[in-house]
């Protein structure tokens, strides 16, 4: 099968003159089932997107993404950045949350997301452990994170 190019058809070439163009213009497929909406990145720039967890998703590295970006996940004052217990069971629930990829609102660090990534040599054991795990929270970077993860987008999404 043979297709004709769309560039040298003259009909064509016709009805985009009559339209009064000289641009051959350019198609990107969106799918706002699989792909952010500018009103959904706008609100998670911001960290004040309210969903329902079951709209979230494990990334095969465990963190947590909304359609084609990572995010950070907030529920009862804890923020969460991997598919640790705790998000499994709010996601089973659908309880609503708060997400972001930016600005990083109060909150107590998920250790458990942190050793779920093994983020700066955290593991669950060494998370029992104060001495070992205060300083990574305390000295925790969203920027240094998104370096590691890059929030938006995700390849291949």
């Amino acid at each position: 099968m043979k297709l004709i190019d769309f560039l040298q058809d003259s009909q064509l070439n016709l009805l985009r003159r009559q339209m009064g163009t000289d641009d051959y213009g350019n198609f990107q497929l969106f799918d706002p089932q699989r792909q952010l909406t500018y009103a959904e990145r706008e609100a998670l720039e911001q960290g004040e997107l309210h969903i329902s967890a079951s709209l979230t998703r494990a990334l095969r590295d465990k963190t947590l993404a909304l359609k084609n970006s990572r995010i950070w996940l907030l529920n009862d004052n804890a923020l969460h950045l991997a598919h640790c217990h705790q998000v499994q069971h709010i996601r089973n629930l659908g309880q609503a949350v708060r997400c972001g990829t930016h600005d990083w609102p109060h909150g107590e660090l998920c250790l458990d997301c942190l050793a779920l990534l093994n983020y700066r040599g955290l593991d669950a054991r060494r998370a029992r452990r104060a001495e070992f795990c205060d300083p990574i929270v305390q000295q925790f970077s969203l920027q240094e994170f998104q370096q590691l993860y890059p929030f938006y987008p995700l390849e291949g999404s």
